[in-house]
C-alpha cells in the first residue's frame, strides 16, 4: 500500500518505522523533513498529498504526526481526503501555525498508537483528543520511541 510517512523532530526519513512499513511491503514515500518547522513539514506534506498518485494512508510520528493530521486536513480544504491517517505518540499538544486556521479534526478515519509511558508526550494528551474526536486510541506499554510496538505500528495501518 502507498504510503506517506513523516518523521518527527529528532528522526529522519529512513529511521526504525520507516523500515518496519518497508519490510512489511508496503511503498512508502518519507519526505526529508530534519531541520524544519511546523509550518514547512505542513506544506511539504500538503504538496505530497496534493501530487498525482496521493498516498492510501498518511501516517505520522510524533512531530511528523501534527504535520501530518494538518496536513491531511488542508489537503481535503483542497479536495483530496486521504482515505485513513496513522498517528505514533502524535504531538496533539502543539498549536499549528495560525496561517492554517484550522481545527483538529480528522477528515478521515484515524488510529493513534502511543505508549503509555511516553515521558515526552503524555499519553493523556491522545487520550483526551482520541476522546474529542471518536478516533480509536492503540496504547502500548512502551516510552515515546515505540521500540517495543513493531506489532501494533504495522497492525494500525
Amino acid at each position: 500500500m502507498r504510503l506517506l510517512f513523516a518523521h518527527g523532530l529528532e528522526s529522519g526519513p529512513e529511521g526504525r518505522k520507516t523500515v518496519w512499513l518497508r519490510e512489511a511491503g508496503h511503498d512508502v514515500q518519507a519526505p526529508d523533513c530534519r531541520g524544519l518547522g511546523l509550518e514547512s513539514r505542513i506544506d511539504v506534506l500538503v504538496e505530497a498529498i496534493l501530487a498525482d498518485d496521493p498516498p492510501r494512508i498518511v501516517v505520522g510520528s510524533s512531530f511528523g504526526g501534527i504535520a501530518g493530521l494538518a496536513a491531511a486536513i488542508v489537503a481535503a480544504q483542497r479536495g483530496v481526503v486521504v482515505p485513513a491517517l496513522v498517528l505514533y505518540a502524535p504531538a496533539l499538544h502543539l498549536a499549528v501555525p495560525d496561517r492554517f486556521a484550522l481545527s483538529l479534526v480528522p477528515p478521515c478515519k484515524t488510529i493513534v498508537v502511543h505508549g503509555v509511558r511516553d515521558e515526552i508526550i503524555p499519553i493523556e494528551v491522545s487520550r483526551a483528543w482520541c476522546r474529542a474526536n471518536r478516533v480509536t486510541l492503540v496504547e502500548c506499554d512502551d516510552d515515546h520511541s515505540l521500540a517495543a510496538s513493531k506489532n501494533e505500528i504495522l497492525a494500525a495501518i
